[in-house]
């Protein structure tokens, strides 16, 4: 591969030098690879690089084009992260290779996605901490931290890293770890969108197999006797417990929609009594299943336009519960999910990766569905409501619309100017851009 390929032919000698599939606007299939989730961008080429060498070269037509770069692993992201217009989207999907080393490490692809790893690992009672949707990639969830099933038990995904690849906007190709590049390492676990191109990570997993899983469902007349009685287990539970409690929209159905408590105990089931007698009990679908199996599936139509947004709290306040039980009333095309975390999570310090809030008991996740028409006035009564929480923090992969004060709240002020010296030495040309990425300092 030389750079006088890629610079002097365009995206012709583009393809020349790339092992995988490079697609130009106009060709068959760019419809199609154009698309995120929720995002339909028009990126003048999409890579689907076979390997390193293939983001090298093209961050190399990038450069020399003078491109804007995304860069794509299962492409959830709602912000709609990897796509762009006009510019160079480096997708790594094709990257997905699941490879068990000794010691029961796994290197993984970041193109991946979680369903295939954890369907793989499952063969041999392996599994790793992971967020919970199957076709979520792991390069994007590892970029942001990887909130999951097993948060309590075995922490976020990133707490669980050994080593990661990642390709530097200089086209450097480094392996690094806590003793090899330990700064780059820091920001890679929990920022990695803003420092490179990460095309696999070497992760510890653990002897799990199965885990008890399902729903409790209760009325929704007694919401908030059910999400007060949740919220002051959540908060002691045993770590072998993660749970959350969620809340249905009512845009299409009664407003006495059922609240939900889901669980995850990767340990002894008892712990679960305490979840049992939060109300009069309708449902009780728990059961012992592989790992792989509580990974789930996310679609919703092509014309919605979902809005996120996310707090992290480190208590539960005393007046949350009528706060967001009132919230959900007034906005039936509002969902909400409260997350319990702590335990290993929590066990972690909180200048140990990018990732910041260790100190987090739960977290506040929202999304406002439907398409825009449908929507109506209610985005900015949305807005409206979240600017009333003052959340400790935030999580920077639950956030469609991010702006400047999101980024303070995912990363506090030390963790800023660490990642700000950070991206001045691996990317002072700000080649990776984005409303969640750190710019390198003037």
């Amino acid at each position: 591969m030389t750079e006088s390929v890629v610079v002097g032919r365009g995206i012709d000698g583009l393809r020349e030098v790339v092992v995988g599939e490079v697609i130009a606007d106009g060709d068959a299939g760019y419809a199609d690879a154009r698309r995120v989730v929720s995002v339909e961008g028009r990126p003048q080429v999409v890579v689907r690089c076979a390997g390193a060498a293939d983001v090298v070269a093209a961050l190399r037509y990038a450069e020399a084009q003078q491109l804007p770069v995304a860069v794509r692993s299962g492409g959830h992201h709602a912000a709609g992260f990897g796509t762009n217009d006009g510019g160079v989207v480096i997708d790594v999907r094709p990257m997905d290779e699941v490879r068990v080393l000794p010691d029961d490490v796994v290197r993984v692809g970041a193109g991946a996605t979680w369903g295939e790893v954890a369907a793989r690992l499952a063969k041999l009672g392996l599994a790793i901490s992971s967020g919970d949707t199957a076709s979520v990639g792991v390069g994007g969830l590892m970029a942001g931290g990887g909130v999951g099933w097993m948060v309590r038990k075995h922490g976020l995904a990133i707490d669980n890293v050994m080593s990661a690849e990642v390709v530097t906007a200089d086209g450097s190709v480094r392996r690094v770890d806590a003793a090899n590049e330990p700064e780059l390492f820091w920001g890679l676990r929990g920022a990695a969108g803003s420092l490179g191109v990460v095309t696999s990570y070497d992760v510890a997993a653990v002897r799990q197999p199965t885990v008890h899983f399902g729903t409790l469902l209760y009325p929704w007349t007694q919401a908030e006797q059910v999400l007060n009685g949740w919220a002051e287990y959540a908060a002691t539970a045993p770590e072998s417990l993660t749970s959350s409690l969620q809340l249905a929209p009512t845009m299409m159905a009664d407003r006495q929609v059922p609240v939900a408590v889901m669980v995850c105990v990767a340990g002894d089931p008892a712990v679960l009594e305490p979840l049992r007698n939060l109300g009069t009990l309708l449902t009780d679908k728990v059961t012992e299943v592989p790992y792989a199996e509580v990974l789930s599936e996310m679609s919703m139509p092509a014309d919605w336009q979902p809005r996120i947004r996310n707090g992290l709290f480190d208590m539960w306040w005393p007046d949350l519960t009528g706060r967001l039980l009132e919230a959900r009333q007034q906005m039936p095309a509002m969902a909400m999910e409260i997350r319990a975390l702590g335990g290993a999570f929590g066990a972690m310090p909180g200048d140990a990766t990018a990732f910041a809030h260790r100190d987090a008991q739960f977290m506040v996740n929202s999304v406002l569905m439907g398409t825009v028409e449908a929507q109506g006035s209610q985005p900015e009564e949305f807005d409206a409501f979240w600017q009333t929480l003052r959340p400790n923090g935030a999580y920077v992969n639950f956030l469609s619309d991010p702006t400047d004060a999101d980024l303070d709240l995912c990363y506090p002020a030390s963790h800023r100017a660490r990642l700000a010296a950070l991206k001045q030495s691996v990317d002072p040309g700000h080649v990776f851009r984005s409303a969640i990425s750190v710019p390198p300092r003037a």
